[in-house]
């Protein structure tokens, strides 16, 4: 039987938001936070401000604190004492419009025994005590090695496009799931499937209130899988692993030093030199052959863009694409790459050419291009 479950709320429904108000905070976005987190939030010098992973936290209240006090040590500085109230809570409540998946993430994890015989509700959760509780600034759901417990997970579930949503969750264990608090999910691997639940849901753009509570056998790693799927749409992943000690790493030049590096990088071949500038240019160069493959202006190159699945996904570049460039700095039917080596700002390639040895140097010029010079 297909049940139907539809929740409107209004988006940001918990903050009294005006379409002027996001106006405004979208005016300061572009004034002030594109240069470092990308004109579409996406990141750049600064991380994106989109994805799953916040590091600070992704409540209001968390966004809001960066943005009154900065982050010491980075150059995210404060704006209290810069903009008032009302021009730091409108840039606030803009980035929050434009979040999507779940956010302020919250894993308990409580004792099998207090639950054994009984479905999962969260009234059940109020008398008893938990055993921990852990912020989760990945956005996903994920359990110790050899963890022993019944996992409680507390999340908002931001969607942006309406549309029919269901749940898909991975034959392991059992599951309940409450959006808005109501079950629209349970499952258990060792009961028929006629007394499990899947409701298709509904939802308009907006916030709701996501609870997650499942608990499975213990074994080395934790199986649970959990997807919410929006028909013919996209897909957001509930759980993954821990991201602790590989927080999303982003490498760029240093102020006056180039920077050379070897990356797996979608669409390049795999021993391309990425030769980054102190002017945030990035020159991708094929030893060999020795073109010029790609070049970037007020870019950088995310070296962890996959928050699920980190390890398996090739690095990404970040930024704006310079369209006109020499490909090919040396003319030659036999090229052999040779070496590297960085000078100050530029970046100094050297080949074996049927002429002797050449050397491409590649240095910044102005703030958004670069130069090519051969010895």
């Amino acid at each position: 039987m297909k049940y139907q479950l539809t929740i409107l709320f209004c988006l940001l429904s918990a903050i009294k938001v005006s379409g002027a108000d996001l106006e405004r905070g979208k005016t300061l976005y572009s004034q002030l936070c594109f240069n470092c987190h990308g004109p579409t939030l996406d990141g750049g010098q600064g991380p994106s401000l989109r994805d799953q992973y916040w590091r600070h936290g992704s409540s209001p209240a968390a966004i809001l604190e960066v943005i009154n006090k900065g982050v010491p040590g980075s150059a995210m500085i404060a704006y209290e004492e810069v903009f008032p109230e009302a021009d730091r809570l409108a840039l606030r409540d803009f980035i929050l419009s434009e979040q999507e998946g779940m956010r302020e993430t919250v894993r308990s994890v409580y004792p099998v025994e207090y639950f054994k015989g009984k479905r999962f509700a969260p009234k059940d959760f109020a008398s008893v005590e938990s055993l921990s509780q852990t912020p989760l600034p990945e956005n996903h759901y994920y359990f110790e090695r050899n963890g022993v417990g019944v996992m409680r997970g507390s999340s908002k579930l931001y969607i942006k496009t309406a549309g029919e949503y269901r749940f898909s969750i991975g034959p392991i264990g059992r599951t309940s799931i409450f959006l808005n608090r109501e079950e629209v999910h349970y499952s258990d691997a060792t009961t028929d499937k006629k007394t499990h639940l899947n409701k298709a849901i509904t939802l308009q753009p907006g916030v709701h209130d996501l609870e997650i509570f499942h608990e499975e056998k213990k074994s080395h790693s934790y199986r649970f899988r959990a997807v919410l799927q929006q028909v013919a749409g996209k897909n957001f992943t509930l759980t993954g692993r821990s991201l602790e000690g590989n927080i999303p790493k982003i490498i760029n030049a240093r102020p006056g030093e180039a920077l050379v590096v070897r990356k797996w990088i979608k669409d390049l071949p795999p021993r391309t030199l990425m030769c980054l500038l102190p002017n945030q240019v990035i020159v991708a160069l094929n030893p060999v052959d020795g073109q010029i493959i790609k070049a970037w202006h007020s870019a950088e190159i995310n070296q962890t863009p996959s928050l699920p699945d980190r390890s398996a996904k090739p690095s990404e570049v970040t930024g704006t694409a310079i369209d006109q460039f020499k490909p090919s700095p040396i003319a030659s039917d036999s090229l052999r790459f040779l070496r590297y080596q960085i000078k100050r700002e530029s970046a100094l390639i050297s080949f074996e050419t049927q002429d002797g040895e050449k050397t491409v140097t590649i240095s910044p010029e102005g703030t958004q291009s670069f130069s090519i010079s051969i010895k």
